[in-house]
């Protein structure tokens, strides 16, 4: 369609008559992704605020359709990524972020990490190397407040301000880890997110908790503690020791934990959209 015939279009949502504008409506949203920097220039040029909305809502419903579909693919993947995953998330709040952009920069702390490690060492002296340089060097903690903020839950802003939460900055861990062939999986912890060191990289889900050598607290510079510790907080919390406390999950499980907890946190904030939209993706997701 030609930028004039999708001029016409838009200028006809403000036609008087309903079905005429319903219409126009679902027809700008069948042409998909091509259409959005039409829409978002006739935004800016635009003074009526119901006009405004429609074209916002049509450019909203356009990139949520498009993630519905690479969730979908992602998801039937063989061996579904966790930084795919976890950008898909990011990138239904910043629907502009770029794959790559994320990736390059995950890169450049990966490298710095991969100058300091030496394969020849034990597991916890490669933890305490990895430690030493994602924490104290690059500077990556957990956030100081306690706010209920997707922005935290977000890669991209992970990266940005280098402050995030157990979950975000245990994604983030993983993915670097496992780029340098290190067996650190996450571990969904009931009201928590935690991480494990196996004894090698998990090809299948059998036996899982025997491989694991120790847990890694990713909010507290990634210390190192036992089996015993998980049982002692789940003993708390009076919670049953079902397995999957102490065994690794698999990157989808991981993505839908962290899909779940923003729809959760979504609801408290009163945002009844954006967790709709998000449990349309959770339901979507295959395993």
């Amino acid at each position: 369609m030609s930028p004039k015939e999708i001029k016409a279009l838009i200028y006809l949502l403000e036609d008087s008559d309903p079905q005429v504008s319903e219409h126009v409506f679902s027809k700008l949203i069948s042409i998909g992704q091509s259409v959005i920097p039409a829409l978002e220039e006739e935004w800016q040029k635009k003074e009526n605020e119901e006009i405004q909305q429609k074209l916002e809502d049509i450019i909203r419903i356009i990139q949520f359709e498009e993630l519905k579909c690479e969730f979908e693919r992602w998801s039937k993947l063989e061996n579904p990524d966790l930084l795919t995953g976890a950008f898909l998330v990011s990138k239904y709040f910043y629907p502009t972020i770029k794959f790559e952009d994320i990736k390059k920069k995950i890169y450049k702390h990966k490298q710095r990490i991969w100058l300091d490690l030496n394969y020849n060492e034990s597991a916890l002296e490669q933890v305490r190397t990895f430690n030493q340089t994602f924490f104290s060097i690059q500077g990556f903690g957990a956030a100081q407040s306690d706010s209920l903020d997707f922005k935290e839950f977000c890669i991209n802003h992970l990266l940005e301000t280098k402050k995030g939460n157990p979950l975000s900055l245990g994604i983030l861990y993983q993915i670097i880890a496992n780029d340098l062939d290190l067996p650190i999986y996450g571990v969904a912890l009931l009201k928590n997110f935690v991480l494990c060191f196996c004894k090698s990289n998990i090809q299948s889900t059998e036996q899982q908790e025997k491989e694991v050598l120790f847990y890694l607290n990713p909010v507290n510079n990634g210390s190192v503690f036992s089996r015993n510790q998980i049982v002692e907080y789940l003993d708390k919390l009076n919670a049953p020791h079902l397995p999957k406390y102490f065994n690794p999950t698999s990157n989808t499980q991981i993505v839908k934990v962290l899909l779940s907890t923003l729809i959760e946190i979504l609801w408290h904030l009163q945002k009844a959209d954006s967790a709709n939209d998000l449990k349309v993706l959770l339901d979507n997701l295959e395993e």
